[in-house]
């Protein structure tokens, strides 16, 4: 199933933003289903980046650390639920500038 999702998002993500709204009510469905059978897909763009985040793998394209922010998701964050235990099933792998 984390193959999957991961090819869901790389779909939702090569749609040009211009194009999104045609297909914005599918992927909604499609997610919603996938927070049914326990998962949970995060996206972490625009966020802040903290070395110390378990959930994310970084490539680092900015040498100023001040301020680096997750500029672009190849992969997202998948948890799985299960009887009340949440487990981390991939890992994001990311961008940071």
């Amino acid at each position: 199933m984390k193959d999957i999702i991961t090819q869901l998002f790389e779909i939702e993500n090569k749609i040009r933003p211009e194009d999104f709204q045609a297909f914005k009510r599918n992927f909604q469905r499609i997610y919603h289903e996938l927070e049914q059978e326990g998962y949970t897909v995060i996206n972490p763009i625009g966020q802040p980046y903290d070395e110390r985040d378990v959930a994310i793998e970084a490539n680092i394209s900015n040498e100023d650390k001040r301020a680096l922010v997750i500029t672009k998701v190849l992969k997202p964050i998948i948890y799985k639920s299960e009887g009340g235990i949440r487990t981390l099933i991939q890992k994001a792998v990311v961008i940071v500038g």
